[in-house]
């Protein structure tokens, strides 16, 4: 079990474990520098630690992180010189404490994508494997007059544009790209051996994000387009963002169902779509407010993002339903992983108004080879949500295709 060391007051102590404890982290309390052998994150609230010498000690072993308020910036200065890695605020919210003591899911941080434009065929390649190892996905076109066709098809993060090619200027090409609104914004490096000023100024003006002479030297460049595209890659992340839980929202998730779906044909494999949503919820909002109804819905997605793998989809689907896609799952499988998830969560306790209150989900779920269409095998899997609810909610129901009954 994953542990974490923490220091705080009683109160705070007991707070922090209830929160971690649902979420399958094993809280210990920090006694001496001793507690904290195997804990891979302290977690330390100044009040206890005024001048964070305890935070010092425990960053040369672990990651630090703080609990506290304190924003101003002499206090940041401070935390950092004593090795602090972190500023969580009071009270802890499930999501903020999750995701700085988890690494980073790789689902969660897509590999940046980048396409190559330059008709040196033997050049471009070479670009191509530089940042391949460097975990880039790279796709390159020789044509410059397929640009627009490789852009809308491979939705590149960067563009890396040779300005010297003879079927069309790169400098048009960029032109002719930022004629489409939803293209405006794409970064674009520029390649050329001329040094002539005025074409670095237009390679600018027409929103270029770089201009490097040839012959390139490989290591700057790779290290130019991994910091630009890491940008473009956290935009469309954001972009791709539920607020309120850090999950896919419902359009990302669609648009990965349907990449799942094609990926699923073409290597004859299957996955498994869940769509899941909080029994009662409106009583919870209506009982204790919206804000305790945000925790709870944070508390799930974290339990969600703990409990499934990296390769998984989760999605906020809307208000308090949520969509998951089980990859290399059979329905079977899936039940088996959602039943455990529920059982899990129906143990978490939540405090609202000094008491103490649990709540369920109920999960539908239907298999790849049931249905070949998105909008259809998410409609499945509403059909047996419903029967969930229906039969007493708290519970999985499975789509199953071909008997008298279809659960």
């Amino acid at each position: 079990m994953r542990s974490v060391v923490v220091l705080d007051k009683p109160e705070g102590f007991d707070q922090t474990s209830l929160l971690l404890g649902g979420l399958g982290f094993n809280v210990v309390p920090l006694l001496d520098t001793g507690s904290a052998k195997g804990c891979r994150v302290a977690l330390i609230n100044p009040d206890c630690d005024p001048e964070l010498e305890i935070c010092a000690s425990l960053s040369k072993i672990c990651k630090v992180l703080l609990t506290t308020n304190k924003r101003d910036f002499s206090f940041k200065i401070q935390a950092v010189h004593q090795g602090a890695q972190g500023l969580l605020s009071r009270p802890l919210n499930a999501v903020e404490v999750f995701a700085s003591l988890e690494e980073t899911r790789k689902s969660d941080m897509p590999e940046a994508r980048v396409l190559i434009v330059d008709d040196d065929e033997l050049t471009a390649a070479v670009y191509a494997m530089a940042l391949e190892e460097c975990s880039v996905r790279v796709a390159v076109i020789t044509n410059p007059l397929l640009a627009e066709k490789a852009i809308a098809e491979f939705r590149p993060d960067l563009v890396i544009m040779d300005i010297d090619m003879p079927q069309a200027s790169g400098l048009d090409v960029a032109r002719a790209i930022r004629l489409d609104p939803q293209f405006t914004s794409l970064p674009i490096l520029f390649l050329s051996s001329v040094s002539r000023k005025e074409v670095q100024e237009e390679a600018r003006e027409i929103g270029g994000d770089d201009f490097i002479r040839k012959p390139v030297d490989i290591g700057y460049l790779v290290k130019m387009v991994r910091m630009r595209a890491a940008r473009a890659v956290e935009l469309r992340q954001i972009m791709a963002r539920d607020g309120l839980t850090g999950l896919s929202n419902h359009v990302s998730f669609k648009e990965a169902l349907t990449t799942e779906l094609n990926r699923s044909a073409r290597a004859q494999s299957e996955f498994t779509v869940a769509l899941l949503d909080l029994d009662r919820f409106k009583s919870i909002n209506d009982t204790y407010g919206h804000q305790v109804g945000d925790t709870v819905i944070q508390t799930f997605a974290t339990l969600l993002k703990s409990s499934l793998r990296n390769v998984d989809v989760i999605g906020r689907y809307g208000g308090e339903e949520f969509a998951v896609i089980l990859l290399n799952a059979n329905t079977e499988q899936a039940e088996a992983t959602m039943d455990r998830i529920r059982q899990e969560f129906e143990r978490i306790e939540f405090l609202a108004s000094d008491q103490v209150f649990h709540v369920t989900f109920s999960c539908g779920l239907a298999g790849s080879k049931d249905e070949r269409g998105g909008e259809a095998l998410l409609a499945l899997a509403d059909t047996a949500l419903y029967e969930a609810k229906a039969g007493g909610r708290n519970c999985i129901r499975t789509y199953l295709p071909g008997c008298g009954s279809e659960f």
